[in-house]
């Protein structure tokens, strides 16, 4: 998408503005946007413009003045101070070599330490199958306790044509 602006260069930012309750929206290049927002027109900066991401932690400025000394990875020799100004690592070794002060960081930036991943989404139309498929049992069980047996036998029915759907489902899906 070429930029709302000048038309000629490739939009990297999405621009939003709420004003009196309307949201307006420019899709800009990075010089449009440094114009745009050093305009006076505007009276407010994109948010989390930080080169840091951790500058958005509180306390980690701190925790990088306190570290005076001059630590590095073991690894790949990536200086701790320059990874708390850029937010950057250089390994997978720099975690453990600086864990007591990026541990602190990832908690207030995470829920958690380790990545759980995403669960993947499950089709709808077999969510439902699955779901309908528990229904009718529990329903087929409870006609069955009141001896309701022409009920039981049209759930039973049903279920069988659940079953086969939701197989046929799942054989296409492999």
């Amino acid at each position: 998408m070429l930029c709302q602006k000048c038309h000629k260069n490739l939009a990297t930012v999405r621009y939003a503005e709420v004003v009196e309750g309307k949201v307006a929206d420019l899709h800009l290049c990075s010089e449009c946007l440094a114009k745009h927002q050093n305009s006076p027109a505007t009276g407010f900066e994109l948010s989390g413009a930080a080169p840091s991401p951790l500058k958005r932690v509180p306390g980690a400025a701190e925790g990088a003045e306190v570290l005076s000394a001059q630590r590095t990875c073991r690894a790949c020799g990536a200086d701790l101070r320059e990874v708390m100004k850029t937010g950057k690592v250089g390994c997978t070794v720099c975690y453990e070599s600086f864990a007591d002060v990026l541990e602190p960081l990832l908690r207030g930036i995470h829920t958690a330490l380790r990545h759980r991943g995403k669960t993947p989404r499950v089709d709808d139309i077999r969510e439902q199958a699955r779901s309908e498929l528990q229904a009718k049992r529990a329903l087929l069980r409870s006609a069955l306790r009141a001896e309701h047996y022409e009920e039981a036998a049209h759930l039973r029915d049903a279920i069988r044509e659940l079953e086969n759907r939701l197989g046929a489902a799942l054989a296409k899906q492999e």
